[in-house]
């Protein structure tokens, strides 16, 4: 009996250690930190100022830009950041051009929501 619920309790610790590492492990590969969210938003500053974003605002009708970090695609720093560019036709990803991230280009480009979707401003009812 005292065997069975040391078993038992040994075999739940190992799976809940596991379950928390894991969790933390995982989302720390999406989420940025403090650190991340300063370098984000100044990248955001440097797409907004570069010669592709301002020939994108010409013909495309921009909705939002979004920062992000995914250190799970093996991009070293400060590769695995990028800054999306929501527009009414496509999605555009900036990153950046060099190790010292001085300018910022368009890597690829996606499905945008907006191209068949209503902006989500102003909040409706």
């Amino acid at each position: 009996m005292k065997k069975g619920l040391l078993l038992f309790l040994l075999v739940v610790s190992v799976l809940l250690n596991v379950y928390h590492f894991g969790k933390d492990y995982w989302v720390g590969m999406y989420t940025p930190n403090e650190k991340d969210q300063v370098i984000l938003s100044e990248m955001v500053q440097l797409v907004v100022e570069s010669e592709e974003y301002q020939k994108l605002m010409e013909t495309e009708k921009v909705y939002a830009i979004a920062a992000s970090v995914d250190r799970n695609k093996g991009g070293r720093y400060p590769f695995h950041y990028g800054v999306s560019v929501r527009t009414d036709r496509q999605t555009y990803i900036f990153y950046c051009q060099d190790k010292s991230c001085s300018s910022m280009a368009v890597g690829e480009w996606t499905y945008s929501r907006y191209s068949e979707e209503e902006p989500v401003l102003p909040l409706k009812e």
